[in-house]
This record gives structure tokens, sequence and C-alpha cells, in this order.
């Protein structure tokens, strides 16, 4: 099928072969680590020969131009074709370097990357010959000069099935790609504003992947997640070990243009963590039980795996996975277990905010082993790029609304919790460096509890609806019991007429949460709810300037989402969907069509194609939506919206989730009233 409206074309300037059934013209095998085959006889995109390459530990297929060094000026774009064999989804990387040819070889790295944005469809597929266009110049490659070195490697530490590479060529500017014929009419042009996700960059001496996207102004933002698979990390200064799993990076753009990054800080037992880990209490202790090892262990000291379960042109999912381990029980002496836990990070073009999915499974150990509550996500970053100025305020929402209104923040400030409220959140801000964090849940209180009740302290709901001129709310201070704060935060760095720097922040839920056949929530409207044998819940990570006010408008989408009703003539609304990352079980969706583990609007297509409607209750604004289309096998030849064509990468931001036959878009675009039809036509 055609994705492009077509233009005549220009005729092709003559290209400098690379590979075409045997190496090219002044062009040497210099592929390292094995497992390559210049002389594949099967399968070949044409002629009799293609390249096989077998992946294990970063080893690749290498072309060098033994004759001299060539430029970007002449040659700006590298032009193949990649066969994903028997299996398809192969991690490739590329790589380019200069001065190989010259007498010593002092080859040097000039640019580096992840090759699947330039692949049709994301990545390699089954049995299936899918085109490459990479052009050099542009982002996220970015380099114009002189080259000498072209390596395709295979980008992962173990091993990967056998990935195939033929027709390998420069191409000169003149060219012009015929797109009509790539992978079966499903190839898309290379954006410059795709998502791009860098693996194994090492970034604060930790290796990592790197994702750059664009927001829903078109800024650049960059979070960098840190590998958990083996790797030891700057330790903290309380001695913490540091085995990655985590946020160690974020940056946006300010509104002055200049760039705000927030890194890891270097104080604190969860010093130089980041965000984004595991961490959970027991009651046990202090209810006739015990402990034979740490209460609450932080996430980031257990190694585990990662898996990049998605990467598309506009759209990413990546994954941690390990054993968290507990260590308390209802009887003194304690008990030796662990919670898998599956934490989804996911990232969208078009969005401001990455949302955070956690899975904890506690089916192994039987029902009311654990008496645990969540407070993750866990962690501290230096949210204003400093970690210098103290934090000026916190607020957070339950049923109500609680904002601290003097600063700087000490437990001796005034407060309002007078203002009734549907979305779970916590945040905290910097108001000299105009810099706030906070985390808002992808439901609503009712559709998912959260904010910690403890029973056995103090139950701070009977502070609802006051505010500190009604009295102290603490042990001699304005402010709630440390202990009592629905969401921890930062309440354990400040004291009565103290204030700190430490932006700590996280979740939080009531004890019981994880493990218990049933808990009291800390809620006023639902009384108890089941922690067993799974939870699962998604919050969006939110980082930017606080007079933009990002978590509250955040917090305004989740309430828009509960306005929608969504309906489609063509295709049809999804009802249900898993649980959590990594569940098999389902979930009723509520409204219908709302995904919360992945915070989209979710419809399945019939044939390719969708007529669909999203209709916003009234007085409210739905901002840049992201939609996922299931049963879909390639891109739409064309988006509609309200009878006017889109145009892609522009208007709207598609990405090809072929293994799970999904389109993901986000919409590039704010949206009310009733009447909102969206077209996708095969």
């Amino acid at each position: 099928m055609l994705l492009l409206s077509l233009a005549p074309l220009t005729p092709c300037a003559q290209s400098l072969v690379v590979y075409d059934d045997a190496l090219g013209s002044g062009f040497g095998n210099w592929s390292y680590g094995g497992g390559s085959d210049f002389a594949n006889t099967t399968p070949v995109h044409a002629g009799t020969h293609s390249i096989s390459l077998t992946g294990n530990a970063f080893n690749a297929v290498s072309f060098t131009h033994e004759t001299g060094l060539l430029s970007t000026a002449s040659w700006p774009v590298l032009h193949f074709w990649v066969h994903g064999g028997t299996a398809g989804g192969q991690q490739l990387g590329i790589i380019l370097q200069a001065n190989c040819s010259a007498a010593g070889n002092p080859c040097a790295v000039v640019a580096e990357g992840n090759l699947g944005p330039y692949i049709a469809g994301g990545a390699p597929a089954v049995g299936t010959w899918r085109e490459v266009t990479v052009p050099i110049a542009q982002p996220p490659l970015s380099y114009s000069g002189s080259f000498d070195r072209i390596d395709l490697t295979s980008n992962v530490a173990g091993t990967q099935p056998t990935v195939y590479f033929d027709d390998v060529a420069l191409q000169p500017a003149a060219n012009v790609v015929d797109l009509v014929f790539a992978n079966g009419f499903e190839g898309m042009p290379v954006a410059a504003n795709m998502l791009v996700e860098e693996h194994a960059v090492t970034v604060g001496s930790m290796v990592s992947d790197r994702f750059t996207w664009r927001d829903s102004a078109n800024k650049p933002r960059v979070a960098v997640l840190a590998h958990n698979d083996g790797q030891t990390g700057p330790t903290a200064p309380g001695g913490y070990p540091n085995r990655g799993g985590a946020l160690r990076e974020f940056r946006y753009q300010m509104p002055d243009g200049s760039t705000r990054v927030a890194g890891v800080t270097d104080y604190g037992n969860a010093g130089q963590g980041g965000f984004g880990y595991v961490v959970s209490h027991s009651a046990w202790p202090s209810n006739g039980g015990g402990c034979n090892g740490d209460d609450s262990p932080l996430g980031y000291g257990t190694p585990g795996s990662f898996q990049r379960v998605f990467e598309g042109r506009h759209h990413a999912i990546f994954r941690f996975t390990q054993n968290y381990p507990r260590h308390c029980s209802a009887a003194p002496g304690g008990a030796n277990m662990v919670v898998p836990v599956t934490i989804d990070w996911s990232f969208s073009t078009g969005r401001d905010n990455p949302l955070w999915s956690v899975t904890w499974d506690m089916s192994a150990l039987g029902a009311n082993t654990l008496f645990d509550d969540s407070r993750a996500p866990y962690g501290e970053l230096e949210i204003d790029g400093a970690g210098a100025a103290d934090i000026s305020g916190v607020a957070w929402g339950d049923r109500w609304q609680f904002t601290s209104t003097t600063a700087p923040l000490t437990l001796d400030s005034a407060w309002t919790w007078n203002t009734p409220n549907s979305v779970p959140y916590v945040k905290l801000w910097v108001a000299s460096t105009n810099a706030t964090m906070g985390l808002v849940q992808s439901q609503t209180m009712t559709q998912q509890d959260a904010g910690a009740r403890n029973a056995f302290y103090h139950d701070v709901t009977a502070y609802w609806n006051h505010t500190s001129a009604q009295g102290d709310a603490g042990d001699g201070y304005a402010m709630p019991w440390q202990d009592s704060w629905p969401y921890q935060a930062n309440a354990f760095s400040i004291d009565a007429g103290a204030s700190s720097n430490n932006a700590r922040l996280t979740w939080g839920t009531s004890y019981g949460f994880l493990g218990q056949a049933s808990y009291d929530v800390h809620d006023g409207v639902v009384a108890t709810a089941p922690g067993y044998p799974k939870k699962s819940y998604a919050v969006y990570v939110v980082l930017g300037p606080h007079s933009a006010t990002p978590v509250e408008a955040q917090r305004a989408e989740i309430e828009t989402i509960q306005t929608l009703a969504l309906s489609a003539s063509v295709g049809s609304v999804a009802t249900s969907g898993p649980a959590g990352p990594a569940r098999t079980d389902t979930i009723a969706y509520s409204p219908a069509g709302y995904d919360p583990v992945y915070g989209a609007l979710t419809f399945t297509a019939a044939g390719n194609a969708l007529d669909a409607n999203i209709a916003v209750g009234a007085g409210r604004t739905l901002r840049h939506p992201l939609l996922v289309v299931r049963g879909m096998s390639a891109y739409p030849r064309t988006v509609k919206f309200n009878g006017t064509t889109l145009t892609a990468d522009v208007d709207y931001y598609p990405s090809l989730r072929a293994g799970a036959n999904e389109l993901w878009l986000t919409l590039n675009r704010d949206i009310t009233g009733s009447a909102n039809r969206l077209q996708l036509q095969p």
C-alpha cells in the first residue's frame, strides 16, 4: 500500500556500492567478533549473496574504505536492506569511524547510534526484507565530515538470532529514495523529530539507554535509564550499592531556551541512585512480628535485567525486572522471600511526561504472607539542576488537595488540605530556580487507591478538609506527622524551623497493599481492596518549570479522560486489556477504551482501518492524546481528523509495533467537544 502521496521521482545519481553480492571497489571486510559471512546464499534481497551476522557480544559487520576517506558532503546517505531471519527484532547499532585507512590505522569514532529508528517498521522482521535509510548528517547522528569505516553492530551483550544485510550503498544528495517499494509498501521516511533510543551509552559512570524525544511544545527532552543487569555504579554516601534500574538524568528546556539537567544527588542513603526504583516497608516489625534483614531495601541495590520491549518511530517501552527482597514476617525472626517486580517506562513524541508502570507479583508467596506498602517509584534528583536551593513547598492529593503555603518548607510551614480531589498526585518545588517534580497517577482514587493511611500510628485523614489555621497536625508542629504523610516525599529531610535541599519524592500506599487478601485503603470512600496476588498501577513522572504548573496539567488530563466517550463505526473500542506490565490477566477499561497501564486511548482496527470518534466532556480539553490501535499490520495510507488529511510526523506521530500488531499514534493537537472524528485508511 502507498504511505505517501507520490511526486515525480527524480533520476537517481550514481550510488557508491559498499556491498552488492561482493564488496564494492575500495572496500575491505574489517568485521570483528566473529559470526559474519559475506557469501551467504539465502536469504538474499537481490543477486546471489548477502551478508549474515549471528550476534554475539557487540560483534559487527564492518566495511572500511581502504583507499581513503569519504565525505558526507558527497555521500550523506547510507542505504541498505535488512532481514530478520526466523526471529526478527534484533537490536542493531551503527558506528562511523574515520582515519582507519591511514597509516597505523588510528581509527576514531565520529558518530554512533541505534539503527532501529532508520529501519522501516522499527526493527528487522521475521522472513521479510526491510529498507534502511540513514541520513548521516541529520539528527540523531548529526555528523558532517569525513569517514572511512561503517560498522553494523549487534547491539546487545549476549547472543542474538542471525540477521542479514544486502545491497549496501552510499548515496549522493541528489538521490531520491523510492519509498513506494520499501518493505512491501510499509516504509516511511526518516524524520528529524523521531524518538531516539541510544543503546549502552555511559552517563554518570553507568551504562544506560538514553531516550531523546520531542515534547508537546516540540522541544527536546532526554531521559537516561541505567542498566540493571550486573553493573555496579557510584556508591551512595551512606555506603549503599548502586546496581542501576533507575532514571539517573532528565533534561528539558526552560522558558528562556536553556536546558535544565536534573541529575543524581550525591547526598543521603539514596544518593547516586536516581529515581524510579521500588521500595516497600513491612508492617510486621511494629505489629508483633519481626525481620531478619532490612525492612525496606532500596530497589536500586538489587540487580535484575532489562528489556527493550518496544522501539518505535515515536514511541518506546523500556522494562526493568528484578526479584525484590523481603525479610519480614508475622512471627519473630523474619523470613527470606523475594517479590518479582516488573517496571515499564514508556515515552511518546508529542507528550511531556514518561509513564512509569509497575507490577508486584506476590502469587508465589501465598495470601497474607506479606503486610507491606509500596512507596515506588522512589528516589531523588537535583530537580533544579544544582540541588543547592532549599525546597519551597510540597503538595499532594488524595481525596483532598494538600498544599504547603509558606516557604521554605519546614515542619512549621502553614498548609491547606481542603480542596476536593479525585486523581492522586504528589509534588515538590523550588520557587527561586523555577523547578518542580511530581508524580500523577494514571487513574482516579476510586479506580486505584493511593496514599498511605497508617492505622498503627496517626490517621491523617482526620485533617481532611482542614487548614493549619485550625491547629497543628503533627507532634507540636504545624505540618502532619512526618511518618504519616500519604506520600513520603522529603518528610524526613526537614525539621521544625529547618528546611532542606533534599528533593526526595516517593509514592505511597497503605500497609497490606502488597500481600494481604484484603487491606484498609487510604480513601474514605472505598473501604477495602485486595493486595494479592498481584498489584499494578502507573504514575506519570513529571519534571518541568514550576511556573508552568506541569503537575496540575497532568492531573487535569486524567480528570479529562474520565469524561471521554469513545465510539467507532469501523473497528471498535477496546474494553479490556492486560492489568499491568508482564500480566496476562485483564482489567475492564474505565472509561471504555482507556488503558491506564500505558495511558492510551485504545481501539481495535478492522482490516487495518478505523473510523472512530473521541467525545470530550463539556468544558474540558484533551491535550495531545496517545492512541493505540490494535490489529494494525501496517502504517495507514491516510490519517484524517474531522475530514482533514493529516501529515505524518507533523500532525501526528505514528509508530508501528509490528510484533504486537499495534499502531501507536500521538495526535499533535488539543481536542475539545463531542465531535472529534479520526479515520485511519489502509
